[in-house]
């Protein structure tokens, strides 16, 4: 018993010991990372639609490339899918010092092309900066469009359609 647990820890201190071993599994990490990171940029390729959006000239501040915030973070689009959560909000920048503004907006469904009745949102909320996503996304189905749009014209640019896909997709 004495001589198979010393044979065990050898073998074990040989193995870890061993610089090819080492090397195979920091390389075999590396190569996973960078694959995850692959799939996780094709998925936020797929959500993040196109935004439909022409200049009008009246757009006034600094606008964000990524003007959507999620629980007060910036929305990660490869995570994003029909099962997110949390507080959706709109902002862009204002000053030099970095501080942004919420942005009012309208958020609907569209399948389709067809802009889809949401249940108690039939009227769009003028003052609406932030909205919960489980109360628009419960009436979402897979390859519908999420729109976000501002309600006005100075800050047309914040507009984004991120297509819904499911789960773990």
């Amino acid at each position: 018993m004495i001589l198979t647990s010393f044979i065990c820890s050898r073998t074990f201190a040989q193995d870890i010991f061993d610089i090819r071993s080492v090397m195979k599994f920091n390389n075999d990490m590396k190569i996973k990372t960078v694959l995850e990171k692959q799939v996780k940029q094709e998925l936020a390729n797929e959500v993040m639609q196109d935004n439909e959006y022409n200049s009008t000239g009246y757009e006034e501040g600094i606008y964000l490339s990524n003007p959507l915030m999620l629980n007060g973070k910036p929305l990660d689009y490869g995570e994003f899918n029909l099962a997110s959560t949390g507080q959706l909000t709109v902002h862009k920048g204002t000053t030099i010092a970095g501080e942004t503004t919420p942005v009012p907006f309208y958020a609907y469904l569209r399948r389709n092309g067809i802009k889809l009745p949401i249940p108690g949102k039939e009227r769009p909320d003028t003052h609406q900066t932030g909205i919960d996503l489980s109360e628009i996304l419960r009436y979402a189905a897979p390859g519908d469009h999420l729109v976000i749009a501002a309600v006005n014209k100075k800050d047309g640019a914040v507009k984004r359609i991120l297509k819904l896909l499911n789960v773990g997709c």
